[in-house]
C-alpha cells in the first residue's frame, strides 16, 4: 500500500525539512543585494530579518529537535510537530513579506509564532524529564522570539539596537552549543585515534566567555555601546584562548571535524571585530563587522553542523565530500570579502556582490548534497558517526 506524504521518511527526521528550509533561505536572504536599486522598499531590514529568523531559526529548530531525543532519552519528535513547525516557519516568511499591509500585531504574531511554539515544545520536553540544566536553551529561543516580535511590531527607532541584540543572541547559541559540541567531538576523535596529545577543554574559559557575551547582549539592548564593546572583545579573546587547548591543527586529518574548528574561529574574530568597532567606530563600519558574526560565525557553524547530517559514514568517521568541502570554503570566504567591502574608502557594489555570489554558491552546493542524502535512510545519530556522541 502506498504511503501518504505525511508518512514519508522526510518528515520523520525533523532535521531534514528544517535544514532544507535553512539552506533554501540562506540562498534567498542575500539575493536582495543582486537586484537593481529600488527593487525592494527596505532591503537592509528584509535581509537582516530573513537571515536571522528565516535561515537561522530553521537551523536552530532542526538542531534542537534532533538533539532533544538524545537529551531526554525519549523517542523521536512526532511527525505532527515537525509538520506544524515547518508550516509555522512558512507562515512567518509570508507574514514578514506582507508586514507592510497587515496590521502590525498580526504580522508580528505570524513571524514569531514558529519560535514561540518551538520554545514551548522544547520546554515541555525538558520539564517532563527534569532537565533543569538545559533550560538555558529555552531562554535563548524565547529571547529570539521576543526579538523577532519587537523587530516587526516595536518602535521604528529601535531596529538597530534590536538587530544587534538578535545577532548576539545567535552568537550566544553558537558559543553555548558549539562550545560543548566542538571539544566533545574533538576529544572523542583523539581518544579513538589514540593521539598522544594533551587535550584541554577549557570549560572555565568557555563559561567566562559566555558570561561576557550574555552581559554584552544585555548591554546592547540597553544601548550601552562602550560596555558592549569591552564585553564582546573580552568574550572573543576568551573564546580564542580556549580554542588553543583543543589541538585544532590535529583535525586536519579529519576534515569533517576541521570544519567546526574553522567555524569557531569566526565566532572569536566576529566578537572581537564588533567589540573594536563599537569602541572605535572609525576602524570599521558596524554593518561590516556584524557580518563576521552573521556570514562568518552563523553561516559557517550552521553549515558545518548541518553538513554532518548529509555526510557518508565510513566506520566511526564522517566523510566530507568534495561538494560539501567546496560549499564550506565558499561560505567561509564570503565573510572576509564582505568585511573588506566595509573598509573601502569609495563605496562599490562589487565586493558585496562577490561576497553574495560566494555565499549563494556555497549554500546551493549544500542544498544539492542535503537533497542527495534524502535518498538514504536518516542516520542515527544524525550529527555523529559514533553511537552515543552528541547530536
Amino acid at each position: 500500500m502506498r504511503k501518504s506524504w505525511i508518512e514519508r521518511p522526510f518528515w520523520r527526521a525533523p532535521h531534514r525539512p528544517l535544514f532544507a528550509l535553512a539552506g533554501l533561505w540562506a540562498l534567498v536572504a542575500p539575493l536582495v543585494w543582486l537586484l537593481p536599486d529600488g527593487t525592494a522598499a527596505d532591503p537592509v531590514g528584509w535581509h537582516l530579518h530573513e537571515l536571522m529568523f528565516g535561515m537561522g531559526a530553521a537551523a536552530v529548530g532542526g538542531y534542537l529537535l534532533t538533539a532533544l531525543p538524545a537529551w531526554t532519552g525519549k523517542g523521536p519528535v512526532p511527525v505532527q510537530v515537525t509538520l506544524a513547525l515547518s508550516g509555522l516557519w512558512l507562515l512567518g516568511r509570508l507574514g514578514f513579506w506582507l508586514s507592510g499591509i497587515l496590521p502590525p500585531i498580526a504580522a508580528a504574531v505570524a513571524t514569531s509564532a514558529y519560535l514561540a511554539v518551538l520554545a514551548a515544545f522544547v520546554l515541555r520536553a525538558l520539564l517532563t524529564c527534569r532537565l533543569w540544566s538545559r533550560l538555558w536553551v529555552v531562554a535563548a529561543v524565547c529571547g529570539l522570539t521576543l526579538a523577532d516580535f519587537l523587530l516587526v511590531y516595536g518602535p521604528a527607532a529601535a531596529p538597530g539596537r534590536i538587530g544587534l541584540s538578535c545577532v548576539l543572541l545567535f552568537a550566544f547559541l553558537i558559543s553555548a552549543i558549539g562550545g560543548r559540541a566542538v571539544p566533545a567531538f574533538t576529544r572523542h576523535w583523539l581518544e579513538r585515534r589514540k593521539v598522544p596529545v594533551h587535550f584541554d577543554d577549557g570549560r572555565w574559559l568557555g563559561r567566562l566567555g559566555l558570561s561576557a557575551l550574555a552581559a554584552g547582549g544585555a548591554a546592547a539592548f540597553a544601548n550601552a555601546s562602550t560596555a558592549v564593546g569591552v564585553l564582546l572583545g573580552l568574550s572573543g579573546m576568551l573564546q580564542l584562548v580556549r580554542m588553543a587547548g583543543w589541538r585544532s591543527f590535529r583535525t586536519v586529518g579529519y576534515p569533517a571535524l576541521l570544519l567546526l574548528h574553522l567555524a569557531w574561529l569566526w565566532l572569536s574574530a566576529g566578537l572581537v571585530f564588533v567589540g573594536l568597532t563599537l569602541l572605535s567606530p572609525q576602524t570599521l563600519a558596524l554593518s561590516a563587522a556584524l557580518h563576521a558574526l552573521t556570514m562568518g560565525a552563523m553561516g559557517t557553524m550552521m553549515l558545518a553542523i548541518m553538513s554532518r547530517a548529509a555526510m557518508a559514514r565510513r566506520g566511526d568517521l564522517l566523510v566530507l565530500s568534495p561538494t560539501l568541502a567546496v560549499a564550506f570554503a565558499l561560505v567561509w570566504l564570503s565573510a572576509p570579502i564582505r568585511i573588506a567591502a566595509g573598509t573601502l574608502a569609495v563605496a562599490s557594489p562589487m565586493p558585496m556582490q562577490l561576497a553574495s555570489l560566494f555565499w549563494i554558491a556555497g549554500w546551493a552546493l549544500f542544498l544539492c548534497a542535503h537533497l542527495q542524502s534524502l535518498r538514504h535512510p536518516a542516520p542515527r545519530p544524525v550529527l555523529s558517526a559514533r553511537i552515543g556522541t552528541l547530536s
